[in-house]
């Protein structure tokens, strides 16, 4: 088997892509050949020796295109190792009762497979970009604008799944 490792992400408003790619470059400084992709282009995972998969946070759980893909591809992701990553304003104080809450939002694509392990990110919310619904509730609940990526901690958090050997069968 080869050493090509797949980064696939969900997402609602593109910020989650970025933390894919930070956890590509990541993984990428060891030497490692990572392709990252929306979930949505993905029909094939043939030919690849692990898989992280990551989506934000949307009203408590993953988006539902990952669960899709779960689903689908669950005889070969039960053959790799796969590994999650959650991304989320939720995430900023990342309490063990928060990890827990955040997560069950993985529920439903554990139905289906087995994560080795997940990351928890904070998320970058663009109010620019956000649906009305989404406004309303962000003013409800009085969260703020912002971007709360930490790239560093991302990169970090990527490179440990090698060094703890999460990534190797």
């Amino acid at each position: 088997m080869n050493n090509r490792i797949l980064v696939i992400y969900a997402t609602k408003y593109g910020a989650t892509e970025g933390i894919a790619t930070a956890i590509a470059e990541g993984l990428q400084k060891h030497d490692r050949d990572v392709d990252v992709r929306n979930v949505k282009e993905i029909f094939d995972i043939s030919g690849y020796s692990a898989v992280i998969i990551g989506s934000p946070i949307y009203y408590g759980k993953v988006l539902p295109e990952l669960v899709t893909f779960a689903s689908l591809h669950k005889n070969m992701l039960h053959e790799i190792p796969v590994i999650g990553f959650l991304s989320g304003y939720s995430l900023l104080d990342i309490s063990p009762d928060k990890k827990q809450a955040a997560s069950a939002a993985f529920d439903p694509v554990r139905e289906h497979i087995e994560l080795r392990d997940i990351g928890y990110f904070a998320g970058k919310i663009a109010e620019e970009q956000l649906s009305f619904k989404d406004k309303t509730v962000m003013k409800i609940t009085g969260v703020k604008p912002g971007d709360y990526r930490n790239m560093e901690a991302v990169y970090i958090w990527a490179q440990g799944l090698i060094d703890l050997c999460l990534l190797q069968l």
